[in-house]
């Protein structure tokens, strides 16, 4: 994505370096993304959380296979109308109509062999993600970065309404909130990404500012997670 002239864009990612991914040009998107230098990589997971910004470190590539892996597409779904509802409420991502949706349809004795199986195709699709969110809640129950799995939970929990997942998601934050370690460890998290709000990390003086001022929240916060984040930052090792 891009908001540089078209030419510009087509001779120097796509005939030079040959890049195999869709472009977009789009109006001001370097300022809304803060966007420093080109090319600019933002990696986001398959429940979208933001993996990494481009100040970041790249993620390896077993940590993108890793990603991948929890990938589960819907099953392309042939061209015509009556697939049309299906494809609305896909996108919507609204699962507790789109089961009801599926089941009523797979109940029809007389439905069309072809769209049957389409439709079994796509009631698999959807199993297979609601089996994928159980796993997702087993991980991030156990931290520890519990910050982040808060707001995962939260996701899941607002995402799949109406399915025993969301409960459980309800179940795991209930648990957070009632742990005092585990709120210990959301409350340093917060505070370690509110201090590093406080700098522009892609300065150098900002960031020697920062490196200043992480001694003594790791101090403060030890035996934390955010401490070993804060002493990773500190070391250059994150």
């Amino acid at each position: 994505m891009s908001d540089e002239n078209e030419k510009l864009i087509e001779d120097t990612f796509i005939s030079k370096l040959g890049a195999k991914f869709p472009f977009i040009k789009a109006k001001n998107c370097n300022t809304v993304y803060g966007i420093k230098f080109f090319p600019s990589i933002y990696v986001i997971d398959p429940d979208g959380n933001v993996v990494s910004v481009p100040d970041d470190r790249m993620p390896s590539e077993s940590m993108i296979e890793d990603m991948l892996k929890k990938v589960t597409l819907a099953p392309k779904m042939p061209d015509g109308a009556q697939y049309d509802p299906l494809r609305a409420l896909w996108k919507k991502k609204d699962y507790v109509k789109l089961d009801e949706y599926l089941t009523k349809m797979l109940a029809q004795d007389n439905l069309d062999a072809d769209m049957r199986k389409v439709l079994e195709g796509q009631k698999a699709t959807l199993d297979k993600r609601v089996e994928g969110q159980k796993k997702r809640i087993e991980t991030l129950g156990q931290g520890p970065d519990y910050l982040a799995a808060q707001d995962g939970l939260e996701k899941i929990a607002k995402d799949w309404k109406g399915f025993p997942v969301a409960e459980l998601a309800k179940a795991e934050l209930a648990r957070f909130a009632a742990d005092a370690k585990i709120k210990k460890e959301i409350s340093a998290l917060k505070a370690f990404a509110k201090l590093c709000e406080k700098f522009d990390q892609g300065n150098e003086n900002q960031m020697r500012k920062l490196r200043e001022e992480l001694p003594k929240f790791i101090k403060k916060n030890e035996g934390t997670h955010a401490a070993e984040k804060a002493q990773k930052m500190l070391s250059g090792d994150g």
